[in-house]
């Protein structure tokens, strides 16, 4: 009965807003998180010494618009321009079947060919392994359809043909394969059946947007990752409510994973955890909010969060955790939550130049928060900082940019303990997994972490540069080194005593690792991680696009042991054709 009482609820929400609550053009269009829209505005905004624009997506049109709106026209180079009209001209796109009393669509076709190459096949096997990873690897086909109903809705699916994360014969395996599903290596069991990953429907106003559906989420400004919410997920199932103004911005998510009984302590195959079965008992949800203000005349942001996972294997859900507006910790719930608090601060000091920072804090342990015999729970911290550089340079519309990032991560963020606060023996941390269903009749289950993407225990460097005009071509070379300690998504948390250190990246593995019984014998050091890479691509039309990316890696004490070493150059190249 509650249930229906809920879709009852949404559907008279829909409803209502179709009929026309804001008499406007429909500006409720979902960009992406990866959208070049806000890449652009970005650019604009520290042409004009403003601070980086709000980092939470993805956003509505009407949303990008507002933030459009404190663009000083008058003050742009001729370069500049460029990109401004470029922004202008995205979102002024019609329809294809337009229909001012009823439903507007457009329908799309991507047409992908991509072949992948590299030098070790032993190692490198497996999506996880290559730096341009399943997010970034396209399909062979995909179908999108836009609806626009009304004045205040909107709706986007894409149905993709394409290979599965986990081939039978591994990814990598051979040194020269494709997308293209069928074709050796992959096999006919090979064909992805977890589509759509993204699929939603949205309404909103020029101030406000709801989405609800399968969609990638990303908190932050960071060019390696996001400490509290990363990029570094295919999808979430989720619903968000945002409210923007000039100065102000509120986010509220949920977003729903498996729970952990499917995955933990089980065989791990191919960068996939098999667990050979499918359940949904016991809710696993993530729900944070977020409160994002500029300041000092629009050169500073500022930007608070707080979330937590919540889990209860009974699948029963305490109504009282749903508020968007109470402090999460003070619900004191914690054999059923485990919070988290990020803040984050971006400075513009002179145009073109801007200082950004990530804080966040899983557990601080006070002095007088003992538990057993002396033993306190450790620090799990993690901190970003980044300093970014972008202009408009010429008259063509050319944007040069650069980038200088680090990060560190104590060894037990996004853990949580396997003691006396635990419904279970893995315990409550940030560490998520998506499903994957395999023609085989197979489930795998791919864990990552919900926030940073190279998680805890690791101390980071990255170096970027390249120029891009905006809707023609790019060109960028990154430079990436990694320091990484031998606790991973799997790690224990479990008591560490007043004296024993706790800093990255450990070298040794003390703890338990449910899914590595052989943890505490083989890590016996913490590995070195170099990955030096470029990557472009042409626009030559509207409906063709090419790109390419190379990348060599060297990793010093691969899976953390020590003398061990190994190194890959790994080569895509790709070729879109959009209807």
């Amino acid at each position: 009965m509650k249930k229906g009482k809920w879709s009852f609820l949404f559907f008279v929400l829909w409803v209502a807003a179709g009929l026309g609550w804001a008499a406007q053009p429909n500006q409720q269009k979902i960009y992406p998180v990866q959208s070049q829209v806000v890449d652009a505005i970005r650019v604009l905004y520290l042409d004009q010494g403003l601070a980086q624009p709000s980092g939470t997506a993805p956003y509505s049109q009407a949303e990008l618009a507002k933030m459009l709106e404190k663009i000083d026209q008058t003050k742009l180079s001729s370069s500049a321009r460029k990109t401004y009209q470029y922004i202008e001209d995205t979102f002024a796109g019609e329809p294809q079947i337009s229909d001012p009393k009823g439903v507007s669509f457009t329908w799309g076709v991507d047409a992908t060919l991509e072949g992948y190459a590299h030098t070790n096949t032993a190692d490198f096997v497996g999506r996880d392994q290559w730096v341009r990873g399943f997010l970034d690897q396209k399909p062979a086909l995909t179908f999108s359809l836009e609806s626009w109903p009304g004045d205040n809705m909107y709706g986007y699916s894409e149905i993709s043909i394409g290979n599965t994360y986990t081939l039978r014969r591994g990814f990598g395996s051979q040194t020269f394969s494709t997308n293209l599903p069928f074709v050796y290596p992959a096999t006919s069991s090979d064909i992805d059946m977890n589509v759509p990953y993204r699929a939603f429907v949205a309404m909103g106003g020029p101030w406000w947007s709801v989405q609800v559906g399968r969609d990638r989420l990303s908190w932050g400004n960071g060019v390696t990752g996001n400490l509290f919410l990363g990029d570094n997920l295919k999808y979430h199932n989720m619903a968000r409510f945002t409210a923007f103004g000039k100065s102000y911005k509120y986010t509220f998510v949920t977003s729903f994973f498996p729970y952990p009984d499917a995955y933990w302590g089980k065989r791990v195959v191919d960068q996939g955890t098999n667990a050979g079965e499918a359940t949904s008992d016991g809710i696993f949800m993530f729900m944070a909010h977020r409160l994002e203000w500029r300041m000092f005349h629009d050169k500073v942001g500022f930007t608070l969060t707080e979330g937590i996972m919540y889990q209860n294997k009974a699948s029963s859900l305490d109504l009282r955790v749903l508020s968007p507006a109470v402090i999460y910790h003070d619900l004191y719930i914690r054999s059923n939550a485990n919070s988290l608090l990020g803040l984050e601060l971006d400075w513009t000091p002179w145009v073109h130049f801007n200082i950004y920072g990530q804080v966040v804090m899983d557990e601080f342990a006070a002095s007088n928060e003992l538990v057993g015999t002396g033993a306190i729970n450790p620090n799990a911290m993690g901190y970003l900082l980044g300093l970014r550089f972008e202009r408009p340079v010429g008259t063509a519309g050319v944007v040069a940019k650069a980038s200088l990032e680090a990060a560190y991560t104590d060894p037990y963020l996004y853990l949580r303990d396997d003691g006396d606060y635990t419904q279970d023996s893995y315990g409550l941390g940030y560490v998520v997994a998506l499903r994957e269903f395999h023609v085989d009749n197979d489930f795998f289950y791919h864990t990552t972490f919900l926030g940073y993407r190279y998680g805890c225990d690791a101390i980071v460097f990255n170096l970027n540069g390249g120029l891009k005009q905006f809707g023609k071509w790019s060109v960028e070379g990154n430079g990436f080194f990694m320091i990484h300690g031998t606790h991973d998504a799997f790690t224990a948390w479990t008591r560490i005593g007043r004296d024993d250190d706790n800093t990255s990246p450990t070298t040794s593995h003390q703890t338990m690792n449910f899914n590595d019984s052989d943890a505490q014998t083989t890590r016996n050091a913490a590995s070195y991680t170099m990955v030096v890479g470029i990557k472009g691509n042409y626009t030559f039309t509207s409906h063709l696009n090419l790109f390419c990316q190379t990348d060599y890696l060297k990793i010093w004490n691969w899976q953390n042991s020590k003398g061990s070493e190994t190194d890959d150059l790994q080569v895509t190249v790709g070729v879109t054709y959009s209807l």
